[in-house]
């Protein structure tokens, strides 16, 4: 049985720091001590609706551009940090092919009543995108640190 949290990572697995999303699912593909229900965004644009609607928790992973230091965390809520959402560049801004990203995505989901209670957002400060598999040290030493921290955030809902 899967729990009733969602916890979806964004990005583009060819683009260097933007596989953050991807990565930090796989690291969290390999606990297996409570079932989560983990979905690969990808590069979802408006796809992201269909996998917010009907949730009452979810949590989503993306690379960002903050003007932090590559690697930097940023555990963001709705609608605490609206402001931020709305205003940073968020990777899968970038990447997708309809210029409909995380915050523009979620801005919509709130406006048609889809976006649920509990939405946590894990930026990852982006170093570099580069066509490739090879990653900023900061970014990926980010990895497990992110994948510990959904692991604790997300334990609670396992049981419910």
């Amino acid at each position: 049985m899967l729990s009733p949290i969602k916890i979806i990572g964004l990005g583009n697995i060819v683009r260097g720091d933007d596989a953050i999303g991807y990565l930090v699912l796989q690291e969290l593909q390999r606990n297996d001590q409570f079932p989560l229900s983990l979905v690969n965004g990808g590069i979802a644009g408006l796809n992201l609706l269909y996998e917010l609607e009907g949730m009452d928790a979810v949590i989503l992973i993306d690379a960002v551009s903050s003007q932090s230091e590559a690697g930097t965390i940023h555990r963001l809520t709705i609608p605490q940090d609206w402001g931020k959402i709305r205003q940073w560049t968020w990777s899968s801004s970038v990447t997708s092919t309809h210029a409909f990203g995380l915050g523009e995505a979620l801005t919509l989901a709130e406006t048609l009543g889809i976006l649920p209670p509990q939405t946590v957002i894990y930026g990852i400060e982006l170093g570099t995108v580069t066509i490739g598999n090879s990653m900023s040290p900061g970014v990926e030493e980010s990895i497990q640190t992110v994948a510990t921290q959904i692991i604790a955030e997300a334990g609670p809902f396992s049981h419910a």
